[in-house]
């Protein structure tokens, strides 16, 4: 388990865990702008500017699937969750969002895919409600853009309860936004 504090109390019967124990971390990368080629397909892109929802189904900028041959960026499916983790926001605010369509990422985000028994929303949510606790314990000091420390970011404490509970709570949530 993580060294990490963990951001709430939860009852009894839920386990910790860590982002890195309930899926599997993608980083992305920028095609070259110098080949326009590269920027005129319709595979949703990724950064930052972007993340301004809590959902993403379309992005201001769309790669090719050269682009993604030839370039440092991956494609990660519908359900994955994202997390900038470089970029000036990060002083204050931690975006995340979750993917409903395959999309590809900049090198400013990271993916998590996540493993069965996880609820994307579940997690999304409570990525949203322990943001202080991620950006205080997982910022890196001393850089000259804000960034998130990877391994840290991969080991910060999760509640999981079981997938029903998960689901209850997702419900709720949405009833109450709703």
């Amino acid at each position: 388990m993580s060294e990490l504090e963990k951001p709430f109390e939860i009852p009894e019967h839920w386990d910790w865990s860590t982002f890195d124990e309930i899926g599997e971390w993608t980083g992305g990368g920028t095609p070259s702008k110098q080949k326009t080629s590269y920027w005129e397909g319709d595979i949703p892109w990724v950064s930052p500017k972007d993340m301004k929802r809590l959902e993403i189904d379309d992005t201001q900028d769309h790669v090719t699937e050269t682009a993604l041959e030839d370039s440092a960026t991956n494609r990660v499916p519908s359900s994955s969750l994202l997390f900038v983790t470089r970029s000036g926001i990060l002083e204050r605010k931690l975006p995340t969002a979750l993917a409903t369509v395959p999309v590809t990422i900049n090198q400013d985000l990271k993916a998590l895919t996540l493993s069965e028994g996880v609820d994307s929303r579940f997690l999304l949510y409570y990525s949203r409600a322990a943001e202080r606790s991620i950006l205080q314990q997982c910022s890196k000091h001393g850089t000259t853009v804000a960034s998130l420390e990877s391994g840290r970011l991969y080991r910060f404490p999760i509640p999981l309860p079981s997938l029903s509970e998960q689901r209850r709570i997702v419900a709720k949530i949405e009833e109450l936004f709703s």
